[in-house]
């Protein structure tokens, strides 16, 4: 019996299929938004309204203007800690509204 050389391992495949589909990009937004509480604290998350993703900018309202504002100074810091999160450098510009 010959062995087939044309089999790969089941998670190559999976791995393959996500980036493909670009479910891997949509599986790490919807990994931050439910871990947003634990980047950026109870304030921010109790005052976050919407979080969105395109094209390596994350989109955050915020209601409170004095939670927004302190919120910007750590911008590099939060896109520090999410890509972290994610295992990869998925943000590159956090946009606050």
């Amino acid at each position: 019996m010959r062995k087939n050389n044309n089999l790969i391992k089941l998670g190559d495949a999976i791995a393959q299929i996500f980036k493909e589909e670009k479910l891997d990009e949509k599986y790490s937004i919807f990994a931050i938004r439910n871990g947003w509480e634990g980047l950026v604290g109870k304030t921010v998350a109790k005052h976050t309204t919407q979080i969105n993703y395109a094209a390596g900018i994350l989109f955050v309202s915020i209601d409170s203007p004095v939670v927004r504002n302190e919120t910007a100074y750590a911008k590099e810091e939060i896109i520090q800690k999410v890509n972290q999160f994610v295992g990869k450098r998925i943000i590159k510009e956090l946009v606050l509204k």
